[in-house]
């Protein structure tokens, strides 16, 4: 296969791997050699430190395509991105297709391709202040080290901004941070509830919980509940039972707003079935129907 018959994300992918490629003349840049036409390549170096590692990152704005860059703010930066972090022992890249942040999307600098942006980090800050009971959605950082699964290893999450499709909202995705000094491209955490990480989800550091919610529209359909839930294994390396932890659903509640097309009145509550883990299995444990339904 020729490299002009690669889809372009492979393209991409294949150029940003060649940490070693030393043909572009941007300091700190060794790691990506990049051109498309109909897109403006910039380039962005992080002033500070992120968790120890030195952080840069391409940004792809599509001068075509993209509606944001032709209708509301043709110097925003803000499109196709690659992050790429680094420090004395560890070198990796993580993909984010919907890139930016606060300060990058108030750029008044005209774009032009291969131009280099110097820019503070904008870190993340819980929205009360707390990890109790927190949720992402007043956080304007591009990324940040969080423990999302409660290992005690922290995670690097990365925003997709607007990336829930509507309403302006943000989705994540979560990365486990590899242990190697290879230059390597990362693939987020797919499981549950991980995949789905938005500006709705609820996160309990002290409980150890995360609630989602599902079926998005105008209501949702219901919200699941994760928490930690302990297993016994047989370690075969160790001839030995062990016992370990890992984040499963334990709670759903789904929400029935069906009942409420029938009524006469504006303030109505779902009906809501509750269901709980038992033994293993998720099951009915209640129903809880609105005060007002007759």
């Amino acid at each position: 296969m020729q490299m002009k018959q690669l889809p372009f994300y492979l393209l991409v992918l294949w150029l940003i791997c060649s940490c070693t490629n030393t043909n572009t003349t941007i300091q700190g840049f060794e790691w990506v050699d990049y051109s498309k036409k109909d897109a403006i390549c910039v380039y962005i170096k992080y002033n500070q430190q992120v968790n120890g590692y030195d952080v840069s990152a391409i940004c792809l704005v599509d001068t075509l395509y993209n509606e944001f860059y032709s209708t509301y703010n043709s110097t925003a930066i803000k499109g196709h991105g690659f992050i790429h972090f680094q420090n004395d022992k560890y070198e990796f890249i993580v993909e984010n297709p919907l890139f930016s942040d606060n300060s990058l999307n108030q750029n008044k600098h005209s774009l032009r391709n291969g131009m280099l942006i110097e820019t503070d980090y904008i870190p993340f800050k819980p929205a009360n202040g707390t990890l109790n009971n927190m949720l992402f959605n007043v956080s304007q950082s591009p990324f940040f080290f969080f423990d999302i699964d409660f290992d005690d290893e922290k995670e690097l999450i990365v925003t997709l901004f607007e990336g829930m499709g509507y309403h302006g909202h943000n989705a994540y995705k979560a990365y486990k941070i590899p242990m190697t000094n290879e230059c390597i491209i990362l693939s987020p955490i797919q499981r549950e509830p991980f995949d789905k990480l938005n500006d709705y989800t609820g996160i309990d550091t002290i409980k150890k919980e995360i609630e989602q919610p599902y079926d998005f529209g105008i209501r949702f359909g219901g919200m699941k509940k994760y928490g930690l839930v302990t297993h016994t294994v047989f370690n075969e390396a160790m001839h030995s039972i062990e016992e370990s932890q890992f984040l499963e659903l334990t709670e759903i509640k789904h929400y029935d707003w069906q009942h409420t097309e029938k009524t006469e009145y504006n303030a109505c509550e779902p009906t809501i079935y509750h269901y709980k883990k038992i033994n293993g299995d998720i099951k009915l444990t209640n129903i809880e129907k609105c005060p007002n339904d007759k």
